[in-house]
């Protein structure tokens, strides 16, 4: 499969039999969870899977997804396009036992006997790989003075005077 939706329920077991790789891409509007922690839904993501069985038998998903969002400016609370990437290894296991017996290199994709959703592997890693704040360039961002009720009024910053100037009276008069 190349550059289609995310396909929604798949056997992986199946697919790491066949050496399947899956290339897709898609809006970010397909995330709901990932959606609700962004500024609206426009972008892109790009995702990558490879299945396949490794060489001591494990069955193992290896990943990577690029996604271009928009997140909130923690400064003026306008959209900042965020670039987010994350590469993953997972390895297919039943029982959280298996899971438990992983090398630290991998994690655990706990399958049981259901079908799994790639979209809420792809939306995980990039909630995982989210920047915890967001801001645009110094020069490129809007500041906001909510002290006056307007909210989007821009402000320039005026330089502060120096709170001990009045002690420079006191010098000057000994």
């Amino acid at each position: 499969m190349s550059n289609d939706q995310m396909p929604s329920q798949i056997d992986a077991r199946k697919l790491t039999v066949k050496g399947a790789e899956i290339a897709s891409s898609f809006s970010p509007d397909a995330l709901q969870r990932l959606t609700s922690l962004l500024a609206n839904t426009e972008g892109s993501v790009d995702t990558e899977l490879h299945f396949f069985i490794d060489e001591s038998r494990k069955k193992r998903v290896d990943g990577h997804v690029k996604a271009i969002l928009n997140m909130v400016c923690q400064r003026c609370l306008e959209p900042v396009p965020v670039t987010v990437e994350s590469d993953f290894n997972l390895a297919i296991v039943w029982t959280d036992d298996q899971a438990k017996q992983l090398p630290k290199s991998l994690e655990p994709l706990i399958v049981g006997e259901e079908l799994i959703d790639l979209a809420d592997i792809v939306e995980e890693e990039l909630i995982l790989a989210l920047p915890i704040v967001s801001y645009h360039d110094k020069n490129d961002c809007r500041k906001i003075s909510l002290s006056f009720g307007k909210p989007n009024t821009v402000f320039k910053e005026e330089p502060k005077e120096n709170p001990f100037k009045v002690l420079e009276n006191l010098k000057t008069s000994k």
